[in-house]
């Protein structure tokens, strides 16, 4: 198993078992089940493995079938799709029990000059120097052991969305594809979440909240330029729609400088049940 100095990389590092063929650790993030980042985040570093390191990820869309055990190894099997004269791709699908829990497929795209379009975006700044200052970062969130996370709860800011400043707590390396599957681990945070605000029920602590079922369904995630996991990134998630026990959540994610660098979409089962 690769070992480096930062926990979060050894967390969703990956063994090679033979050629397309890898497997991952499991942790239990006090969950209840394997956090679907970390499958996200492992089976990204197994696919990157096989793919000509000049190359980035461009794209990467997933199924949850099952949900992971804490206690089990995943393994990770890569098919290499295709490798053409600029774009590769590659499609991974992990089991645990014999039994897929999840199938990932993922692009890769040579990095070229071309037109470059970004929406001008005032991302809450002020927000982030004032809780750097006064160090209110979360404390007991599940990924506290990992990364640094501000939210923003400023409702004339939050607008009816889930929005946090976010970055590791270690730095990484330079390896461009190291930043990829962490910010993939991360993505996962928070997205479907965000379905619960326009419903006045993200709270867990209010005492008059129903029971609510969530599960994620598919992750989808799309890299438009480049950018570093162990600097300061704001993420803003936002509900599409929640109907017939589903919502559709998406996600923008900018650096300090306001500049849209990648996008998320994310869809899960979403019930509420009396108590």
């Amino acid at each position: 198993m690769f070992k480096s100095a930062n926990g979060l990389l050894d967390f969703i590092s990956c063994e090679k078992l033979d050629d397309c063929l890898y497997q991952g650790e499991s942790k239990d993030l006090n969950t209840g089940q394997v956090y679907g980042g970390q499958v996200l985040g492992q089976a990204i570093n197994a696919a990157s493995d096989t793919v000509d390191e000049a190359r980035i990820l461009r794209s990467a869309h997933a199924y949850f079938l099952r949900k992971g055990d804490v206690n089990e190894p995943i393994t990770y099997s890569v098919d290499r799709t295709l490798d053409g004269r600029s774009v590769s791709s590659r499609v991974v699908v992990a089991k645990q029990h014999g039994k897929q829990m999840l199938h990932l497929s993922a692009s890769y795209h040579r990095a070229e000059e071309g037109l470059d379009y970004k929406p001008e975006v005032d991302v809450p700044s002020e927000a982030l120097d004032k809780a750097i200052k006064a160090k209110s970062f979360y404390t007991n969130h599940f990924q506290s052991e990992y990364l640094n996370i501000i939210p923003i709860v400023d409702t004339k800011i939050v607008k009816n969305a889930m929005q946090f400043w976010v970055k590791t707590k270690e730095s990484l390396p330079d390896q461009i594809d190291k930043h990829e599957s962490v910010l993939t681990y991360i993505s996962d945070s928070g997205l479907l979440f965000s379905a619960l605000v326009p419903h006045g029920l993200q709270n867990r602590d209010d005492p008059d909240r129903p029971k609510i079922m969530m599960a994620s369904i598919d992750h989808a995630i799309w890299l438009h330029r480049p950018f570093r996991v162990d600097d300061w990134f704001f993420y803003d998630c936002r509900s599409v729609s929640t109907s017939g026990g589903r919502a559709l959540c998406e996600g923008r994610l900018y650096d300090r400088e306001g500049r849209l660098f990648a996008s998320t979409m994310q869809e899960g089962i979403l019930r509420v049940k009396n108590k």
